[in-house]
């Protein structure tokens, strides 16, 4: 069931097995605390089983998702709180999605430097990343001008230079959790990443 560990700190997400003994694939869910982590993990679930967009809230500590792909996998959101014990997770996942809030231009510095902290990771060199500019989520406020575009955050982020350096294959998206934009393709990377080998 998804939903579970919610505000705890435990740990365990390499050790759970799938069907025939497998282990669980895991991908990593972090991001600047606010950013809208949670209602993304909730609406890939809700895309999953055919529901609406769910309610936003917002959660501390770890929060656990799981998923079909066809393959069952969890998303493990880690709290923006939680960055200094962020590299105590990495050993555990498959693949790591980072959400950048589109409507906070604010966080840019900060989540410049935790993307560039996480990226040069030892245990994360090969590990998949995506980066979510996650669209906000009152409607019309992609009309504000503190709305960033994924072609802006970019530019912000110096991300041609940072996928030239990296020893990742890194993806960006631009998504919303609220409307369901870009969500599809959000799976899509999901599938290649943590699914079963086609």
């Amino acid at each position: 069931a998804s939903g579970r560990g919610r505000g705890s700190f435990r740990r365990g997400g390499a050790g759970r097995m799938a069907g025939a003994g497998r282990p669980v694939p895991t991908c990593l869910l972090l991001g600047a605390a606010g950013g809208g982590k949670s209602l993304l993990a909730r609406r890939l679930r809700h895309i999953r089983r055919g529901g609406g967009a769910p309610p936003p809230s917002r959660q501390v500590g770890t929060n656990l998702t799981d998923l079909r792909l066809p393959r069952k996998a969890t998303v493990r959101e880690l709290g923006g709180c939680m960055g200094p014990i962020w590299p105590s997770y990495y050993g555990e996942c498959s693949a790591l999605m980072f959400v950048v809030d589109a409507a906070n231009p604010s966080q840019v510095s900060n989540s410049c430097v935790q993307l560039l902290s996480v990226l040069s990771a030892a245990q994360l060199a090969s590990v998949p990343v995506l980066g979510a500019n996650v669209a906000p989520s009152p409607p019309g406020c992609s009309d504000l001008p503190c709305y960033m575009s994924l072609a802006e955050m970019k530019s912000l982020f110096r991300m041609q230079d940072i996928v030239s350096c990296a020893t990742q294959p890194i993806t960006m998206l631009e998504t919303s959790a609220r409307d369901g934009t870009g969500l599809a393709d959000v799976l899509q990377w999901l599938r290649a990443a943590l699914g079963d080998p086609r």
